[in-house]
């Protein structure tokens, strides 16, 4: 006996009552999930070994650090000011 796949995909959904669905839903989710931060945290970690990562880290830092000094040095003075020696 051949079935269309309108009449297979029609009976999975007549045997599945919304509480198998969120259930089967939530199991796929979880797992993703695992999978993904997996995948994620493994694929930081290559990157972050990297010379090439390193280096644009350090300079991206600097740049924050230069304007952060620039806006405290012209903006708030006070602060500079206040700091003890």
């Amino acid at each position: 006996m051949k079935f269309s796949k309108q009449q297979i995909v029609a009976l999975i959904n007549e045997e599945l009552t919304k509480t198998d669905k969120s259930e089967i839903k939530t199991l796929i989710n979880k797992a993703l999930d695992k999978e993904v931060a997996k995948a994620v945290k493994d694929e930081l970690e290559k990157a972050m070994k990297s010379k090439e990562v390193k280096d644009d880290m350090g300079e991206i830092a600097k740049k924050i650090l230069k304007r952060l000094y620039k806006d405290l040095a012209f903006q708030h003075p006070y602060i500079i000011d206040r700091i003890k020696v």
